[in-house]
């Protein structure tokens, strides 16, 4: 089960460190923000999100949320 709270608190508290994950493993935080609001508003569903956006999710967010 996907921690909303941590992702929620991620988006609104430290969004900084979503951009700096996502410049460490090449990805574009455009995307990873995207992912996070996705994720917000479909109850956190890994199952709404392309291969793309899971690979923004598995390398630049579930690190920065305990995942």
């Amino acid at each position: 089960m996907l921690n909303l709270r941590a992702l929620f608190l991620l988006k609104e508290e430290n969004p900084t460190a979503i951009d700096r994950l996502c410049a460490q493993c090449g990805l574009d935080p455009i995307v990873a923000h995207g992912v996070v609001k996705l994720l917000i508003a479909n109850d956190g569903n890994l199952a709404s999100l392309s291969a793309a956006q899971r690979k923004h999710f598995d390398q630049a967010i579930l690190p920065l949320i305990g995942g």
